[in-house]
């Protein structure tokens, strides 16, 4: 039996989340992995989630909430580390589902291990949840920043996310992540990668992560979107002062999240979205200025980045197409 001494906390941003949070916490709950704290941060919410949290704490002595006003996911997850207890740190997003052995099988491979954090697969779907579990054997990688970083681009995989994710808790010793209202989770994902000195990824499909209409591929383009442009200077800034030989490697991660937001002002179709559009066009002209290759012929002119961005929404539409894009973009 796989010993359970070492606590883990589960970190849970919620706002506004009533419709799911239910069925989130029962997925946490049923765990195998048993020896854990569920820390629900309540954003400021106004819906009927603050009174579903209480319920769970009268319900289970495991559960701890703290209710904040900050405002961005990020805050949320700094206000949970802060609190948290536990030797390990997992974020769950409050309309996600996780498998009863999700914990168990993340845990296993970095047990009474420091600085790493293990991984697993993750799905749209909820009929390939439901069905799908063990693939095949782990990989790891405790080479340089870049290998770990290439490796954690896998497809299938949330390569960037918070969630997904078991963190030693000293990963987060130092790191907190950004008051953005989006981008702050790629925007730490160096310096934990930096910090991590073993990354496993686990081949198991753990993970239901819900499409709704709050995410960032089906929302309207607003101010919040613009937070891309700190996410990039972010990743430049760190590259810079941390990882020299990275750096034409993070411009390339930027044109990609860049491109990403550009598709998405595109199907926006809105005054604000535009605006965008022409910021990020601007930006991705000097990037792919910065790298070696063809990709500059992208951002020659409008008319072809429009094209392109285009193309990006086909790939995007496909967890196939979107794997092999990361790989042969970065």
């Amino acid at each position: 039996m796989m010993s359970q001494t070492q606590l883990i906390s589960i970190i849970v941003p919620v706002y506004n989340a009533e419709a799911f949070l239910n069925e989130t916490v029962q997925s946490i709950l049923d765990q195998t992995y048993q020896n854990f704290e569920l820390v629900l941060i309540d954003d400021n919410s106004s819906d009927r989630s603050p009174e579903l949290i209480q319920a769970w704490q009268e319900k289970d002595s495991r559960v701890r909430s703290q209710r904040i006003e900050g405002g961005s996911a990020g805050l949320a997850r700094n206000a949970g580390l802060d609190i948290a207890r536990g030797d390990y740190i997992l974020f769950v997003d409050a309309d996600d589902l996780i498998r009863t052995d999700t914990l168990a099988g993340l845990y296993e491979p970095i047990k009474d291990k420091q600085s790493c954090f293990s991984m697993s697969k993750y799905t749209t779907e909820r009929d390939l949840f439901e069905k799908r579990n063990s693939f095949g054997p782990n990989l790891e990688e405790a080479g340089e920043l870049l290998a770990k970083l290439k490796l954690i681009q896998a497809s299938g995989y949330p390569s960037f996310s918070p969630w997904g994710k078991l963190y030693s808790r000293d990963i987060f010793d130092e790191i907190r992540f950004p008051n953005f209202q989006i981008h702050e989770d790629t925007a730490v994902i160096l310096p934990i990668l930096d910090k991590a000195k073993k990354v496993v990824l686990v081949d198991k499909l753990d993970w239901y992560y819900r499409v709704n209409a709050g995410s960032l591929t089906q929302s309207k383009i607003s101010e919040k979107n613009f937070a891309v442009f700190n996410k990039n200077q972010m990743q430049i800034a760190f590259a810079k002062e941390r990882e020299p030989e990275l750096l034409t490697y993070v411009y390339r991660l930027c044109l990609n999240e860049n491109d990403f937001v550009s598709m998405n002002c595109l199907k926006d179709k809105s005054g604000i979205s535009a605006k965008l559009f022409d910021e990020l066009y601007q930006q991705n002209k000097l990037f792919s200025n910065k790298i070696s290759g063809i990709r500059a012929a992208v951002y020659s002119s409008k008319i072809i980045y429009k094209t392109y961005s285009k193309l990006v929404g086909l790939i995007y539409s496909s967890d196939l197409l979107r794997g092999l894009a990361k790989k042969i973009l970065t």
